[in-house]
């Protein structure tokens, strides 16, 4: 299914009485007005948009990086004894040590240097890229353009990947590349909804949903996030998990519309930890996503 700019027209009337002296009956005047989504037209008044700040949270680290000027979420999950592998991760171009690898690719054909994601984790050594310990998440985004009379809801749809340990079990990996099922962006309200799952298929062991509304999404740099709730899949057992956890991501790129595809990409990283029905979980994420009908 194809999504499209729409744009609804709705008609009012509003009926006048006027009584001249050579008429007998009321002159009938119609007025129409209109709304819809996307950009509105220079003459269409349009509300300001609603303006937030996605507060300061302490499971991520954001900024600007120097030399590319992304948008940032970085949650690093090094060890006191990971100091050597962290420093050859951050050399410019990084060998990966024995043993650790970065495992997440998207494609640039989809994403086109917009977003880049990466999860640096330990792997077995026989060259499997089957995470069992995670040292740093990252997700870069892109600037978000201003456009002046932008208004309305944006959709945007892609990957998503999770990483599960249930007690002291080993890290379970789960990931779609339909994960994203849905991020809609309010540019009027600012909130985003969105709704992330991985399923049982593959490489992908583990299933997990996110389903949260009504985040806090500041139209003017792209941030958005908040407090949310992961479900987890017991894969061993009937057991299913709710723990509550945090999400933040950026949005990027531009809000106009080419070939009814308008030119927004997101990202971003979620976590949660916690004890559900006795046992304790920890979920570590990451999603991307752009226009539904830019995918293939």
């Amino acid at each position: 299914m194809r999504y499209k700019n729409l744009r609804f027209r709705q008609y009012m009337i509003l009926t006048i009485n006027i009584w001249p002296l050579s008429l007998t009956g009321p002159l009938l005047f119609v007025a129409a007005c209109s709304g819809g989504g996307g950009l509105s037209s220079p003459q269409q008044p349009v509300n300001p948009p609603v303006i937030v700040n996605v507060p300061k949270n302490p499971a991520f680290e954001t900024y600007v990086t120097d030399d590319t000027e992304l948008n940032r979420v970085l949650a690093d999950k090094y060890l006191p004894g990971d100091a050597e592998i962290h420093q050859q991760f951050e050399d410019s171009d990084p060998a990966s040590p024995a043993g650790y690898r970065s495992i997440i690719e998207l494609q640039d054909s989809i994403y086109k240097g917009d977003v880049r994601v990466e999860v640096i984790a330990q792997v077995p050594e026989n060259g499997d890229d089957v995470a069992t310990r995670l040292l740093r998440l990252t997700a870069d985004q892109a600037q978000l353009e201003q456009v002046p009379g932008t208004t309305g809801r944006y959709f945007l749809r892609g990957d998503n990947f999770a990483w599960v340990t249930i007690d002291d079990g080993p890290l379970l990996s789960g990931s779609s590349s339909q994960g994203l099922e849905n991020l809609v962006l309010d540019f009027d309200k600012g909130q985003a909804d969105i709704n992330l799952r991985t399923g049982v298929a593959g490489l992908s062991v583990v299933r997990t949903e996110i389903d949260v509304k009504g985040l806090t999404f500041d139209v003017r740099n792209g941030a958005f996030g908040g407090p949310m709730t992961v479900t987890v899949h017991d894969p061993d057992s009937p057991a299913i998990y709710a723990i509550m956890g945090t999400l933040r991501g950026n949005v990027g790129g531009t809000p106009a519309y080419t070939d009814s595809t308008h030119g927004l990409s997101a990202s971003g990283l979620y976590t949660a930890i916690g004890t559900s029905s006795g046992s304790e979980i920890r979920v570590d994420g990451a999603f991307a996503g752009i226009d539904p009908n830019a995918l293939p």
